[in-house]
């Protein structure tokens, strides 16, 4: 056996497993006599064909041979090396590579040449040796592909990372890039303690995109700084990345170093084109790198085999990001950043507007991920045009990001990005209102609770599109001012801007945006109690939205239908519509639409009877809402689980349930759930006082006449509260609740409480008096079940006297109320107080404790109905 110890190694082997497997099978495999593993300076190609070779040395009775081609300056001195490290020795006068051949002839040994890319002029050796060697196989790294008919490719990229800092798919430590850095962390901090640093690692990870060298320098750094030092200093340089230890290889003691290497291995054309590649942020495809780098495709590809660009799929490249901070670089000491970067944006502007009109049609689910692979550019683009005042590009790209905001569930994403525009820079009035129409409007609807600077906005937006002429912008500034009009539960205040949107929008001939103003009204309908016009509207726009392919107003419509459907008690048509909804929300993959569809279809299977399908649909949906904060959905889930908790009388978990629920006030459906569920609760908690408020507000927002359903859910909680002072009524309507065919009753029916409660009852009247009224409760009607929910509920407790209101809330309370009715924000209430911004808030918190409220818009409304 020919022996090297080049091939020993003192630092453990970490990670790679993968990749272990792949090219240990390649090895074995007869059909592979040349494999070459390529790769960027610092990926770990040379460890990783050192540790392979480990495992195959059976296939090779002569042994393997390690050959380092790193010192080599020209080819011709290839012949020698490799003869010098198989422990051959020339002869006579013959010709040198005549006699490596003839050596190598009769060996069955693995020869490996690590670090080709500088000799490729040499390949032709390589070509003999498999042609003169049968028993040879030739193991290879290389920063580029040696382009022999023979080879076998395996590319090597960064060892694998968590996809973000907050999400990821496995345990952390399974991460092979966090194994590495802990590994070499702990090697210089014995006590390193991954847990108390995780996001930093994590971040670290992520920006090396798991490149071992650049971890193992990263690490080096812990002697003197925290990892969130170092994540700091990796993002901002790229020299950063170096050490001083004297027994790395110089070229490898900095990523400056590496990427010089490979920097010197290209032509003049081939530098200036990289260097103009490195403008991109994220992916690029082809397209976009023969528009702004003005490079060929063949060039392109000539990039990838020198491990200079890396392929992400048959269609999209990518830079290593640290690469990609040296060749902008690069581009600076071109003076060409200027040129690229505005290329980059026209061509990003126009790719936007484009894919604005095939979001409108029928390819919105494959123009949305388009988006969402360029979605890096684009923002970059924005920002870069922004700070240019490069008005036509943001003009040519708001409505599209806008779309893609909504139709991708990613509203706050969006929305950051408006603000932050709108914080930074200052534009001209046209673009200035469509910017706050976009910022203020539906983006702004699903998580804002104070809506007065909302109105401001789209108050703002409305004035200059009006000044401007422009139709299209005073339809949808109209639009986005009913959105604001909803928030603020002002469902009256919306009418008027929606009907305004709707014949503006007819006018010019945009079905697509007729669409959403009609399901608009259907909803404002809705909340108005008018479920007929409710219907009519919402139908009209689901029919619109399935001729204009417009996904996500159809989930809308369809979710709206089934609502209105399970509050007049048609659960079977309500889960149609729901389960319809459902499908085509996952289709588009909006999160936001999923988590509501499921939710109702819960509702569906609750009052079905098939609890277990509700338990899962409303986990999965609370699941969701908690991920993406989306709080307006989150009432829905909340409540059945809280029914669910109370059904099995699991109180302490229904309790908690409503302790981590966030309230938000644009879902009047929503609050009717919750506040109903919350009645339920405090049944099972043995508080009848509450059980009538809630009961109070439920019916405060509900019109029991139209929704049958509602009535029948609320039963229960009437009766509960009659069990103390009119103990006949509790009984006439329990014994309602268990005859009543209708089996959306039945969770009353299992719910062992009630069965208490007969039991209870029984007792306190005497069995002759128990039956009489049990028997008078089976004949009554729903009309005398709603005229008892009118009578006893249907108006809010009144205070008596002044001092009696007064006393609900301190003098300093009412006088920061009087101040946020009047429209003044935190810091203003301060500033006139003269108190701190905290103190302003905290006392606000109270008062809407106090008042019990979520916001600042329903605590005017109840202070009002208080005399306060």
């Amino acid at each position: 056996m020919i022996r090297n110890y080049s091939l020993t190694h003192h630092i453990p082997f970490v990670g790679r497993t993968k990749e272990l497997v792949d090219i240990t099978g390649r090895l074995t495999n007869p059909e592979c006599r040349l494999l070459t593993l390529t790769g960027l300076g610092g990926s770990g190609k040379t460890r990783l064909a050192i540790e392979s070779t480990k495992n195959v040395l059976s296939h090779f009775p002569d042994g393997s041979v390690f050959v380092g081609l790193q010192p080599l300056t020209r080819s011709d001195l290839l012949v020698s090396t490799i003869a010098q490290a198989v422990g051959m020795t020339f002869y006579g006068e013959g010709e040198l590579q005549s006699q490596l051949l003839d050596h190598l002839r009769e060996k069955t040994l693995l020869l490996i040449l690590d670090n080709f890319e500088h000799l490729l002029d040499g390949t032709d050796l390589v070509d003999q040796i498999l042609n003169y060697a049968p028993g040879i196989k030739v193991l290879v790294t290389s920063r580029e592909a040696l382009n022999l008919r023979e080879e076998w490719l395996y590319p090597l990229k960064g060892m694998s990372t968590p996809p973000s800092v907050y999400m990821y798919t496995t345990a952390l430590e399974e991460y092979e890039a966090i194994q590495l850095f802990v590994y070499h962390a702990r090697r210089i901090q014995p006590n390193f303690d991954l847990a108390n640093e995780q996001e930093s690692v994590i971040r670290i990870c992520i920006m090396t995109a798991g490149l071992p060298l650049a971890l193992e320098l990263a690490a080096t750094w812990l002697k003197g700084s925290s990892t969130a030092q170092i994540a700091r200093e990796i993002q901002s340089k790229l020299d950063f990345l170096s050490t001083n230890m004297r027994n790395i290889e110089e070229r490898h003691r900095s990523m400056r170093a590496v990427f010089d290497q490979s920097w010197r291995l290209l032509s003049e054309t081939e530098r200036l084109v990289f260097a103009r590649l490195c403008i991109f942020s994220g992916s690029f495809d082809v397209t976009a790198a023969e528009e702004i780098a003005n490079i060929s495709f063949s060039s392109l590809a000539a990039l990838v085999e020198k491990s200079l660009v890396q392929m992400e799929s048959s269609e999209r490249f990518s830079i290593h990001e640290l690469l990609r901070q040296y060749g902008v670089e690069k581009l600076e000491e071109y003076g060409e950043t200027y040129a690229t970067r505005a290329r980059h944006g026209h061509y990003s502007a126009q790719l936007m507007l484009h894919h604005e009109t095939a979001l409108k049609q029928p390819q919105q689910l494959e123009t949305m991920l388009a988006i969402e692979n360029d979605f890096e550019n684009i923002v970059l683009a924005w920002e870069w045009s922004a700070q240019n005042q490069q008005l036509t590009n943001l003009h040519a790209m708001l409505n599209g990001l806008y779309l893609f905001g909504f139709l991708r569930s990613r509203y706050r994403e969006i929305i950051a990005i408006f603000q932050h525009t709108l914080e930074q820079h200052a534009f001209d009035a046209p673009f200035l209102g469509r910017l706050l129409a976009r910022r203020w409007g539906y983006l702004h609807w699903w998580f804002q609770e104070d809506y007065q600077e909302a109105l401001v906005g789209i108050e703002k937006s409305l004035t200059i599109a009006e000044e401007q002429n422009n139709p299209f912008e005073i339809a949808f500034c109209h639009l986005m001012y009913a959105y604001v009009m909803n928030s603020m539960q002002r469902y009256a205040d919306a009418l008027p801007h929606l009907e305004t949107s709707k014949t503006q929008f007819e006018s010019i001939n945009q079905p697509y945006y007729v669409c959403w103003v009609l399901h608009r009204l259907g909803y404002v309908y809705s909340s108005l109690n008018n479920i007929e016009k409710s219907k009519d509207y919402t139908e009209q726009s689901l029919l619109l939205a399935r001729t204009t392919h417009n996904r996500v107003a159809r989930v809308i419509c369809l979710y709206n239908l089934g609502s209105d459907y399970i509050l007049e008690g048609d659960y079977v048509k309500g889960k149609q519509y729901c389960a319809e909804a459902l499908h085509v929300a996952t289709e588009v993959g909006h999160q936001g639409q999923i988590a509501h569809a499921l939710s109702l279809i819960a509702l569906c299977a609750f009052f079905q009877g098939d609890y277990a399908v509700c338990q899962d649909y409303a986990e999965r949906s609370h699941t969701i809402t908690e991920a993406i904060n989306m709080l307006v959905f989150q009432p829905y889930s909340l409540c059945l689980l809280i029914l669910l908790a109370c059904r099995r009388e699991d109180y302490a978990e229904g309790f908690r349930l409503n302790e981590i629920g966030k309230r938000h006030n644009t879902n009047a459906m929503g609050y009717q759930l919750l506040y109903w569920s919350l009645a339920t609760l405090s049944c099972g908690l043995g508080k009848p006082r509450e059980v009538h408020d809630y009961m109070q507000q439920v019916i405060q927002l509900s019109d029991i006449d139209t929704q049958l359903a509602l009535t029948m859910w609320l039963v229960p909680s009437m009766a509960y509260t009659f069990i103390e002072t009119t103990p006949e009524k509790a009984v006439e309507l329990i014994a309602w609740i268990f005859t009543y065919p209708d089996i959306a009753l039945n969770w009353v029916r299992q719910w062992p409480l009630f069965e208490r409660l007969q039991t209870r009852l029984q007792a306190m009247l005497g069995n002759d008096s128990y039956q009489l009224h049990w028997k008078k409760g089976q004949t009554l009607t729903l009309d005398n079940i709603k005229t008892t929910l009118q009578t006893e509920f249907g108006t809010m407790p009144h205070i008596e006297n002044d001092v009696s209101r007064q006393q609900l809330l301190t003098s300093r309370e009412i006088e920061i109320l009087h101040l946020l009715a009047a429209g003044m924000t935190n810091p203003q209430i301060a500033s006139q107080l003269v108190i701190g911004t905290g103190t302003v808030k905290s006392h606000t918190l109270s008062i809407y404790r106090k008042l019990d409220v979520a916001n600042r818009t329903q605590a005017i409304v109840r202070a009002q109905e208080l005399g306060l």
